[in-house]
């Protein structure tokens, strides 16, 4: 299995969702046109496709996993976010009860 090959497709994932973002839940997902993109700046740094298949059984599939991973990190932090935000309005009721 390719070090170079797994390095590049996930490196290259996490900057396209973080430049492009990902889709609501339930729209399209754009993993196999990103897919596409992918295995052609893999070949333009040097790295054939042949060797992206031997890291990735699936690579449209693994692009999805990232897509739906970011998506729940980024509604974990939400729901953290109204956490606190619950947590400071608490605080400001109890010194205005003081």
């Amino acid at each position: 299995m390719s070090e170079r090959a797994i390095e590049f497709v996930e490196t290259w994932v996490t900057e396209k969702i973080e430049e492009e973002g990902y889709p609501e839940e339930g729209e399209a997902s754009p993993a196999k046109a990103w897919a596409s993109e992918c295995l052609a700046a893999a070949n333009a740094e040097g790295i054939p496709f042949s060797e992206i298949n031997d890291a990735f059984d699936d690579l449209i599939a693994f692009i999805d996993g990232q897509i739906e991973e970011a998506r729940d990190r980024d509604e974990d932090e939400d729901d953290e976010d109204e956490d606190f935000d619950d947590e400071d309005e608490q605080d400001d009721d109890d010194e205005q009860d003081s």
